[in-house]
């Protein structure tokens, strides 16, 4: 996949209300989607308070969350969309829902794995860090011409051996062909002129 967007409109937080929804949109790429989308919301008079747009081979994925003058305009804006974008997009407009926030879980990392593709090799990294009780905050693969590249944030608990964790990471990338690396994110974004979109917006 290739991240392209990631923006809050707003700038922080929003009180997200009962006319919150979350709005999410794959069709086949093309130009033009995203003003189809926006010109839509705005004859609503949605306000965008954030998303995140990618395009994943040849589709397009966009997830916003927005909010609506009135609750009976939900049902309206889904289908308008719907007409808009064509009988290959697949729209959803869901109300938002409140989740328990998750407590902050130590300190952010960026993974980065490449080399020879193999089956199970992101299960493996994945379970891994779930075991040591990390977190995927972001993540981003690409398989092209035998080769994969793996891109991860993930929150690491403060409670860990770190070093051991780097041991473990780059001796299950190695059985498999892959150079793995663990950095803080402070010291990637640093080191690196392209970084993730997430935590461009951190730092």
């Amino acid at each position: 996949s290739r991240p392209v967007s990631s923006h809050r409109c707003d700038g922080g937080e929003t009180h997200l209300n009962r006319q919150t929804h979350i709005l999410t949109v794959l069709t086949p790429d093309h130009r033009g989607i995203i003003a189809a989308i926006t010109t839509v919301l705005g004859s609503h008079d949605a306000r965008l308070l954030e998303l995140s747009q990618t395009v994943v081979r040849d589709y397009f994925t966009i997830i916003i969350v927005l909010t609506l003058a009135q609750e009976s305009d939900s049902v309206v804006l889904n289908s308008e969309l719907a007409t808009r974008l064509g009988p290959d997009a697949t729209v959803t407009l869901m109300p938002y829902r409140d989740a328990p926030a998750a407590p902050p879980n130590g300190e952010r990392y960026v993974l980065t794995a490449t080399g020879s593709d193999s089956p199970g090799i992101l299960s493996t990294l994945s379970e891994m860090v779930a075991n040591r009780g990390g977190n995927f905050t972001d993540l981003s693969t690409r398989v092209m011409e035998g080769e994969i590249s793996i891109i991860a944030e993930i929150e690491v608990p403060g409670d860990i051996r770190l070093d051991q964790f780097q041991i473990d990471l780059q001796h299950a990338g190695s059985e498999a062909g892959l150079r793995v690396r663990l950095q803080h994110n402070k010291l990637f974004v640093a080191t690196n002129e392209v970084a993730f979109r997430r935590i461009s917006n951190d730092s």
